[in-house]
Formats: structure tokens, C-alpha cells, sequence
């Protein structure tokens, strides 16, 4: 456990990681932060301040002041560059303690502690021992906290048997283990976070258990970036998500005072998830996007359906993390706005590619893939690119209809793999299964709203006469969120909301169908959406879509297009 942990921490970089991981650890063992890590500001060489226990001294209340070097530290990064080791610990002796240390703990000693991720090499120690013996006083001791160190830190103070139990502890290594296989792990990591947060909302032990579930993720993480394999960490940081805003959903109702505490980690976490969606996205799949089949032979299977499935799954991925960068950068008091909004535009160029060179995308073969098509459709309204999804659009209009009236590999609500894989080879066509298999659909009445939207008269009168003729059994329908779903969608993703029916469209002589009409009534009077709680301002929206594409629930008709409010 501890060489997982060890080298985990090892492997960590400076800003962003190491340097958000080490206050997480101060923390949980009782240090009190007076100086967090910052961006665009001089730092007189201190990278992170805390009052708490000198291990090396017996335990005596001391001011530490961590200079952080990732990996291992070797003589090139100890001197000669204004970046180097010596040279921040110059700073922290004759700036920050001269000038930035507050009088509150001028009676403290002073602990300037040299924090490295991995260890102090041979060739540097004897020169650091100099240093030392050179600049140490009686107020003033320095103090190696290498990766072994913040291994035991980590290992006895947030993971070990004080703060996980046998269960939590077993869930934990199973998932790191099985990071290759990542159904696997990802129920495990399951597992784990639901014993974690079973009664988040209590006290501060609430916020503990977050900080050990952001610890435990991050470790998972670079376990499968370093196998090279990113399924399981993208999905379990989706789940962790999830389950961090139930967390402060669950706060905000009892108004409990580790809020602040909580969001923090809720952006941590955030972070890890954006960062790792871009590794798997952009850098992995990203370069064979535009290259025709690359992705659907990138499958490496021989069935239609995996291929399917896979390249649905990486369209909605991309267009989800779109939306994440959209959402971060034109939210209320948003940073580097432009930034967030050149990376949203990369995603939808990645979605976009996907689509004109995969062909299978034009077939969607489960009902619910109508989550994936509205994202996209969702995201392209955001950046003013329909024009760029409309011949998509149509093209699934044109295949809908062909396959209903030729009953080959037509959608159907079935969303149980085995029940899929008999459904690709249909032998039974008779009337019988294809009522079974078409009992109902929300993919139906999104795809007529979405041609009309896009003024796709012919394929929208194509599809109605299709309904009319060959799914005149098929209850069209919507879903909608009910004062009780804001309790069971992040958690649980159980579908607490309302099944809406729809009457059959019919089409006017301005092209505009009663259905549509009938939406957007829904829409005004089904509106417990927007009595949700807005926790983190601006951050509703994102948060629904990715519940609603991570539990497979139908994209309530309130976030099919363009969301032009803060919240929904």
C-alpha cells in the first residue's frame, strides 16, 4: 500500500497537484493553513504556511513554511536559476520572514520545511547538509519532508485504519488495483464512495470523509494515467462529482458551517476531472478524430454495436466537457474567461469531427442515446454553430426513418447489453417484438422538436409520417424533475421525476407541430428544476447534464437547447 501511495506521490507535479495535495494533508492532521498556494503573485519563496506539531521536534508548535520541489531533487534543480531550490529558500529567510509573517506567530519557532514529492538525491544532500549547518539559528531549523514522509502522512493520517474502516480500506485497494479494468474499479471506487458519504452532511467529520474521497480519487487517477489507461479515471471522477455536489446539496439544507470546506474540495476535485477529461478527449483521442474510421477501428471489435456504443459514449464525453469549459468561463464572477472558451471550442471541433468521420454516429441505436445528440446539439448553440450540426441532424432523421420502415437495427429503449447485442440481429421481425422493442422513446419526439428548431421541414413531415405509419404504438414521451429529484439524481441517479406522454405530432401549414407547441407548455409547467438549489453559482446546468449522462436519465426537455439563465 505504502509503495502505491509513495509512488503516486512521486510522480505528482508542482502547481496543482503537490501543491493542492499537501494543505489537503495539513489539514486532516491538524495543521491550521495561513498561507494557501497562488498563481500571478510573488510568493517570496514559501509555497504553502502552516501552524501545527514539528514531528522533528517532539511535536512543538511551530510555523512551517513549505518550499515544494516535485520528484526527486537533483543538483541541477538545487542552484543556479532564479527557479531553484536554493534560491526559494534564500527568499523565504530574508523576504517573507522579514516582511510577510504576521505578528501572531512571531513568538513561534520557525520550521522552513523542503518539501519534495519523491527524495533528496546523493549527489545534492551533502550540500543541503551545508546549507543547513550554514543558516540554521535558534529560531530558525529547516526540515526535509520528502515523498516517504508524506506517504506515512497520508497512509496514517487520511487512509489508515483510524479513518478507514476493514470495508472502506478493501474498496479502496481494489480499485486502484483493478485500474486496468475498469468496470472494476469503478465499482469499487462505487463502493467507497458511498460508505464515505453515507452521512456527509453531520459535521466536520463529513468534510474529513471528502478530503479521504479526493485523496483516494487522485491516487486512482494516477495509477491509470500511469497504465495508460483513462476509462476508469474518468469515470470514477464523474462518480466522485456526483457524489461531492450531494455532499453540498445535503450542506446547503442544514446550512452546516464546513460548506466552505466542502466547495474547496468540490473544485479539486473539478479540476482532476477537467484535466483528466482533456488527457482522454483531446491529447488520446483528440489526433485521430479527423482521420476517417480511426476511432470506430480504434474499438477493436467486430461487432457493430461496440463500435456504437464506444464512439456515442466518446461524442457525449467530449460535448459534456465542452459545456464544463462554456459553463466555467461565462459564469458569474468566471476567470480566464477566454481560455475556458477556446477549450470548450476544441471539444466541440472534436465532437464535429467525430461525427462527419465515424458514419456509425448517424445510427443511434439505444433511445437514450438522444442524451449524447442534445449535448452536442446543446453545445453547438452555445458557440452559434448549429449550421455545423444541422446535416447531422438530418442525416438522423433520414436513417430513423429507413430503419423503422425496413426494421433494421432500429432504436429501442433496451439498454441491457445482451438484449442489445440480439436486437443488432434481429431475427424476429414481426410485429410483436418491434411493439416490445418501441414501447416507448424520448429519442422520437427530441429528434422532431430538434428538426423543426433547425427548420428541416422535409425530414420533420419524413419522420411524422413514419410515427403515423409504423409507431403508431410508441408512447412518446419526456421526463422532468420533481421536487424530489434534487434528493436521488446525484447519489442515487434514480429517475425520481415525472414520465410526461405525448400526443402524436401533427405538422401545420407553417411547418410547426403541435408537439413542439406542447413542450414548451411542459416546459413552463414543469419547472422544479429551476427551484433547485444553484450551490456553486453557475454550475447547475453542468452539474444536471452530467447526472442525467452519467445515470443514463433522459435530458429533461428544460436542457435540450440553448439555456440562456444561470441556472435551468
Amino acid at each position: 500500500m505504502k509503495l502505491v501511495v509513495r509512488e503516486y506521490v512521486r510522480s505528482l507535479k508542482e502547481r496543482g497537484e503537490l501543491d493542492v495535495l499537501l494543505p489537503q494533508i495539513l489539514s486532516e492532521l491538524g495543521y491550521e493553513i495561513v498561507h494557501h498556494p497562488m498563481r500571478g503573485t510573488k510568493q517570496a519563496g514559501v509555497d504553502v504556511a502552516a501552524v501545527g506539531p514539528d514531528p522533528d521536534a517532539n511535536g512543538e508548535k511551530a510555523l512551517h513554511l513549505f518550499v515544494i520541489k516535485p520528484g526527486d531533487l537533483n543538483r541541477s534543480d538545487w542552484d543556479g536559476t532564479t527557479q531553484a531550490v536554493r534560491s526559494s529558500l534564500n527568499e523565504v529567510r530574508d523576504d517573507y520572514l522579514q516582511n510577510r509573517a504576521t505578528d501572531q506567530f512571531s513568538n513561534l519557532p520557525v520550521s522552513i520545511c523542503l518539501c519534495v514529492g519523491g527524495e533528496i538525491k546523493e549527489a545534492v544532500r551533502s550540500v543541503w547538509r551545508g546549507f543547513v549547518e550554514q543558516n540554521k539559528t535558534k529560531v530558525i531549523r529547516y526540515r526535509e519532508w520528502n515523498g516517504d514522509r508524506l506517504s506515512s502522512f497520508i497512509l496514517s493520517g487520511v487512509l489508515g485504519r483510524n479513518f478507514l474502516n476493514v470495508d472502506h480500506r478493501d474498496a479502496f485497494q481494489k480499485a486502484v488495483t483493478m485500474v486496468s479494468e475498469p468496470e472494476t474499479s469503478y465499482q469499487h471506487f462505487r463502493n467507497l464512495a458511498f460508505g464515505l458519504t453515507s452521512k456527509i452532511e453531520e459535521d466536520y467529520r463529513g468534510t474529513r470523509r471528502l478530503r479521504q474521497l479526493f485523496i483516494c480519487l487522485w491516487i486512482l487517477v494516477n495509477n491509470g494515467i500511469e497504465a495508460e489507461n483513462l476509462e476508469a479515471p474518468y469515470k470514477t471522477c464523474e462518480l466522485a462529482l456526483l457524489f461531492t455536489w450531494d455532499s453540498l446539496n445535503r450542506s446547503f439544507e442544514t446550512k452546516n458551517a464546513e460548506n466552505g470546506a466542502r466547495v474547496e474540495v468540490f473544485y479539486h476535485i473539478l479540476g482532476l476531472y477537467l484535466n483528466i477529461g482533456c488527457k482522454l478527449i483531446i491529447d488520446k483521442m483528440g489526433p485521430h478524430s479527423k482521420s476517417t474510421y480511426a476511432l470506430s477501428l480504434a474499438v477493436r471489435s467486430n461487432s457493430a454495436l461496440d463500435v456504437n456504443l464506444a464512439l456515442f459514449e466518446a461524442m457525449g464525453r467530449g460535448s459534456l466537457l465542452g459545456l464544463w469549459y462554456y459553463f466555467i468561463g461565462e459564469g458569474p464572477g468566471g476567470t480566464n474567461r477566454d481560455a475556458h472558451l477556446a477549450q470548450s471550442d476544441e471539444f466541440l471541433n472534436f465532437a464535429i469531427s467525430l461525427i462527419n468521420e465515424n458514419p456509425t454516429l448517424n445510427t443511434p441505436i439505444r433511445d437514450d442515446h438522444h442524451v449524447e445528440v442534445g449535448l452536442l446539439m446543446l453545445l453547438s448553440e452555445k458557440h452559434d454553430a448549429i449550421l455545423r450540426v444541422e446535416k447531422y441532424l438530418r442525416e438522423i432523421a433520414y436513417r430513423l426513418s429507413y430503419r423503422y420502415r425496413m426494421r433494421s437495427l432500429w432504436p429501442t429503449h433496451f439498454s441491457d447489453y445482451r438484449k442489445l447485442e440480439r436486437h443488432s440481429h434481429p431475427l424476429d421481425k414481426s410485429d410483436d417484438y418491434f411493439r416490445k422493442s418501441t414501447t416507448e422513446s424520448v429519442l422520437v419526439p427530441f429528434m422532431q422538436v430538434a428538426l423543426q428548431r433547425i427548420g428541416a421541414k422535409k425530414e420533420v413531415g419524413l419522420l411524422q409520417s413514419v410515427v403515423g405509419n409504423e409507431l403508431a404504438k410508441m408512447t412518446q414521451q419526456v421526463w422532468v424533475p420533481s421536487d424530489k429529484t434534487n434528493k436521488f439524481i446525484w447519489r442515487r441517479g434514480t429517475s425520481e421525476g415525472i414520465g410526461i406522454p405525448l400526443p402524436p405530432m401533427k405538422l401545420n401549414e407553417q411547418g410547426k407541430t403541435s408537439l413542439a407547441n406542447r413542450i414548451n407548455d411542459i416546459v413552463q409547467e414543469f419547472n422544479a428544476i429551476e427551484r433547485m438549489p444553484d450551490i456553486i453559482p453557475g454550475l447547475l446546468v453542468p452539474m444536471f447534464l452530467l447526472a442525467c449522462r452519467h445515470h443514463r436519465l433522459p435530458l429533461p426537455p428544460h436542457l435540450w437547447f440553448q439555456v440562456n439563465r444561470d441556472k435551468a
